[in-house]
């Protein structure tokens, strides 16, 4: 079975890469510099040669910092990126099974603090969050109108090796420099933030169970529907640190929006048959020997 995966350099790309070669799957891996999204000419003759069965749309401005200095590109890769694909798709005259990841931004906070479902309501609270929905409901009209096997999926905090700029690897990183007498302390932003985290080895086999047994035009959280406060992960480093570890508050780090809990109800994904198979403690291990092996 051929797949195409575009965004294959990132982070959740590189490991569904990697997952789909390991049983079996040939995939054409995309990245900007074998294809631009936004090039839909390049686009059509890639998707309209490969004729996938699969398609796995992750390319994206994915950083929701820089979305609020570059709101106008986050909104056109992330918007007509994913239009781009469809239509490509469409052009090829095929209808393979296509993977739209979303995002767990799109949604507002739960007000009554239980788990969030794939109904709940959509608040996003950034110009990435705003173009992540905005892909999203291209996506399902896409699906509606042209009776495509669209399947939309919304991660919520993905960890893992390998992945930069989330606090999970920075904690890790600070620790490490603690560890090498590069820093006395490790400069800490909000701990009683609650996230959902999940093992991104766990999300990528959510997404390919997803595009075989999913329904078309569906969606679907990926999620451990577990929450964690950052002060257990940055608990969780310190058992596991060479050195005493010493936390300072940094208000630098604090985001000007930042929900204090946000976590998913994975239920619908676990109807599918899927579990969770690594623990945070072993996501937190592998992030922190990532850091450790790191020049």
């Amino acid at each position: 079975m051929t797949n195409v995966v575009t965004g294959a350099s990132g982070f959740i790309g590189r490991y569904l890469t990697e997952h789909l070669r390991a049983s079996g799957e040939e995939v054409i891996a995309l990245s900007r510099e074998d294809c631009d999204i936004l090039d839909a000419s390049r686009l059509r003759g890639v998707i309209g040669e490969a004729r996938p069965r699969r398609v796995f749309h992750l390319a994206a401005q994915s950083l929701p910092g820089v979305s609020w200095s570059h709101p106008t590109e986050t909104i056109r890769v992330n918007v007509e990126g994913t239009l781009n694909i469809l239509d490509a798709v469409r052009g090829a005259e095929i209808n393979p099974a296509i993977v739209v990841v979303c995002s767990s931004s799109e949604y507002a906070q739960s007000k009554d603090g239980r788990p969030i479902k794939e109904t709940d309501a959509k608040q996003p609270l950034s110009p990435y969050a705003v173009s992540k929905l905005a892909a999203d409901h291209c996506a399902q009209v896409y699906a509606l109108r042209y009776k495509m096997n669209i399947l939309r999926v919304r991660p919520f905090f993905l960890i893992g090796p390998r992945k930069t700029g989330d606090v999970c690897s920075d904690l890790a990183r600070r620790v490490v420099a603690v560890e090498r007498a590069k820093a006395g302390d490790v400069p800490v932003g909000r701990l009683d933030i609650v996230r959902d985290f999940l093992d991104v080895r766990d999300g990528v086999e959510a997404m390919t169970l997803i595009s075989t047994t999913g329904a078309p035009g569906d969606d679907y959280n990926i999620c451990a529907g577990r929450g964690y406060r950052i002060a257990d992960v940055l608990e969780g480093y310190k058992k596991l640190a060479t050195k005493p570890i010493r936390e300072r508050l940094d208000p630098a780090l604090a985001r000007p929006i930042d929900e204090p809990i946000k976590v998913g109800d994975p239920a619908k994904l676990q109807a599918l048959g899927w579990k969770a198979r690594h623990s945070i403690e072993e996501s937190l291990s592998a992030i922190l020997e990532y850091w450790r092996s790191m020049p």
